[in-house]
């Protein structure tokens, strides 16, 4: 059995990446599970992941079982448990312990942390990749060039100073379901990724995969699927206005809908069936142990 243990089911992108990874494995028909807290599954988004009580299974973990965490903390706390431990590898700070550890088996997401692995530490690791819900590339409403949605939570101060641009309709994400951010974002024509902190940066890609033009701060991860002035627009914090006002000009509205387009072809990359096609080949070579 595989159990993938998180701390909890809050709003986060690495709870929502977990359950999309353990979604494709159960789909291919390994026997996997989350293990949260209280048995308390996220309610922000669907999935058909079960969810088991965390105490529970880190009571009951044997030599056969394998263990997945991704939170940093939670390796001081499986380390010492019988089952074999796999580290999902998320983001690429306070890992020094985990990917200096010979015993872990290591699976990355996007490449910098694959190659963080590799240049750092040494170590090599197994590409499964990250995915977009298929909700986000549901096209179901008319688009508003002019509606610009973006999530508070992370560098609203970033988000302050583009509010004050007129002519254009801003609208923040926050407290919302994953099917309700994906209906906002479809009829947004732009979306404003103020967080500077970012690893990956996954509403970013979500925002493409909805169709809409992203306007961002440089990200770690995203810069492995933005490309400025070809599907997006990067800007340092300082400048993020008035690239902001600059693309949203009368006179580039050709631009815009080009850049939407390729936005949209990006996230094709990211699409839920490309992860499980990965997954059932991997699962034939560099993880065959999942299903035996």
């Amino acid at each position: 059995m595989i159990y993938y243990f998180l701390p909890d089911p809050g709003i986060a992108g690495g709870v929502k990446v977990a359950f999309q990874f353990l979604e494709a494995l159960t789909q291919l028909g390994v026997r996997a599970v989350a293990a949260l807290p209280g048995t308390q599954a996220p309610q922000w988004f669907t999935s058909s992941v079960a969810v088991v009580n965390r105490k529970t299974a880190l009571q009951n973990l044997t030599a056969r079982d394998h263990a997945i965490i991704t939170w940093p903390p939670d390796y001081e706390i499986l380390r010492e448990k019988k089952a074999k431990l796999v580290f999902h590898c998320q983001g690429v700070e306070n890992l020094d312990a985990i990917l200096r550890d010979k015993d872990i088996f290591i699976l990355t997401c996007w490449e910098d942390t694959k190659n963080l692995a590799r240049e750092k530490y040494g170590r090599e690791s197994v590409m499964v990749g990250i995915s977009v819900s298929t909700c986000f590339f549901e096209r179901q409403v008319p688009k508003k060039d002019n509606r610009v949605t973006y999530m508070p939570r992370r560098g609203l101060k970033h988000a302050l100073k583009c509010l004050k641009i007129k002519g254009l309709d801003f609208e923040p994400l926050d407290g919302l379901s994953e099917g309700q951010v994906a209906l906002k974002m479809q009829q947004a024509g732009i979306y404003l990724a103020t967080s500077v902190g970012e690893d990956f940066g996954l509403p970013a890609l979500e925002a493409m995969a909805a169709g809409c033009l992203v306007v961002s701060v440089p990200v770690l991860g995203g810069m492995e699927y933005l490309t400025h002035s070809q599907n997006a627009i990067i800007a340092e914090t300082e400048n993020l206005a008035s690239a902001l006002f600059e693309i949203t000009r009368p006179g580039k509205t050709e631009q815009r809908e080009l850049l939407r387009q390729r936005a949209v072809a990006t996230a094709h990359n990211y699409h839920p069936r490309l992860l499980k096609n990965r997954l059932s080949r991997l699962l034939q070579n560099e993880l065959r142990e999942f299903v035996q």
